[in-house]
C-alpha cells in the first residue's frame, strides 16, 4: 500500500522517526517510532507509552486506505477485551489502561476541531469535533464503564480484604473514579448543548469543553499511573490463585451484564 504523500497529516506516520521515552517504573529510555504506540522496557519489562498526538488517524475517512490497514488498526483504540486462555484478569485490565490513555488521542481532536471551527452550525470543522466528542463519550461510557466496574466489583474488594477497607489504597482510586464521572458528565452536557437544533455553537461551550477535556485527560493520565505503578504490582504479588481465580469466575459474568 503506498501512502498519499501529498497528504500532510499522515507524515509522522509515513515519514516514521524515533523518539526516546523514560520509562515511569525504571527511568530507562525507551525507544518507541512515531508510528508505534508503545513498546517494553528492555530493563524492567514494563509497557511503555508514547504520546499520541491527535492525527489524521482520528478523522480522516480515507485514513485506514492511506496508511494501510495493520498501521490504521495498530494506532486506533480498540474495544475493551475480554479474558482469553490462561490470561491474567490483571494483564487485561493493564492492557485495557493502554486503550483508554490511546483514546485521549480523540478528546484532543475533538477540543482542537471545535476551537478551530467557526461558531456556526453547518461548520465542517465545528461539526467533526461534534462527532469526535460523541464518539469518545460513548467509548467512555461503554468500555471504560466496564474497566471501572471491574475494577470495582472485582479487584478492588480482594484488595481490601488484605488492608482493611478504610486502609486500602483502593479507597483513593474509587474517588478518582467519582470524580471522573463528574469531568463526563460535564461533557455529556456539553455535547447537548453542542447537538441542540436552531442554535449554534457559543464560544463558551467551547471553551468549557476544551476546559473538561483537559480535566478528564489530566485525571485519566494520572489515574492509570497510579494503578499501573502501584495497584497492579502490588495486587500480582499479593494476590493467590485462588483470589486471581475468583476475578477470573465473575469476569464474563460482570461484563455480560454491562452489555445487557
Amino acid at each position: 500500500m503506498t501512502l498519499d504523500k501529498s497528504c500532510p497529516g499522515s507524515r509522522t506516520i509515513r515519514e516514521p522517526r524515533p523518539e526516546n521515552i523514560p520509562c515511569p517504573r525504571c527511568g530507562t529510555e525507551v525507544e518507541i517510532w512515531t508510528d508505534e504506540l508503545k513498546a517494553s522496557c528492555p530493563h524492567c519489562g514494563n509497557k511503555v507509552l508514547r504520546a499520541q498526538q491527535a492525527s489524521c488517524i482520528d478523522w480522516c475517512p480515507h485514513a485506514r486506505e492511506c496508511v494501510g490497514p495493520e498501521v490504521y488498526e495498530r494506532l486506533r483504540p480498540q474495544a475493551a477485551a475480554d479474558l482469553a486462555g490462561a490470561e491474567s484478569p490483571l494483564d487485561v485490565l493493564e492492557r485495557e489502561h493502554e486503550r483508554a490513555l490511546e483514546s485521549l488521542a480523540l478528546l484532543r481532536a475533538a477540543s482542537l476541531c471545535l476551537k478551530l471551527g467557526v461558531l456556526k452550525s453547518g461548520s465542517p470543522v465545528g461539526d467533526k469535533g461534534i462527532d469526535h466528542l460523541g464518539k469518545v463519550l460513548d467509548y467512555i461510557d461503554k468500555d471504560i464503564r466496564l474497566h471501572f466496574r471491574r475494577e470495582e466489583e472485582l479487584l478492588f474488594p480482594i484488595m481490601e480484604r488484605h488492608f482493611g477497607a478504610e486502609k486500602s489504597p483502593t479507597q483513593i482510586l474509587r474517588g478518582e473514579h467519582g470524580e471522573f464521572w463528574h469531568w463526563y458528565q460535564e461533557l455529556q452536557q456539553n455535547l447537548a448543548e453542542l447537538q441542540k437544533e436552531g442554535s449554534d455553537p457559543t464560544e463558551a461551550t467551547v471553551n468549557a469543553v476544551q476546559n473538561n477535556s483537559l480535566a478528564i485527560e489530566h485525571l485519566l493520565k494520572e489515574h492509570i499511573r497510579r494503578e499501573n505503578e502501584s495497584l497492579l504490582p502490588l495486587a500480582k504479588k499479593l494476590l493467590g490463585e485462588a483470589e486471581i481465580a475468583e476475578i477470573s469466575a465473575r469476569w464474563r459474568k460482570v461484563q455480560s451484564e454491562s452489555r445487557a
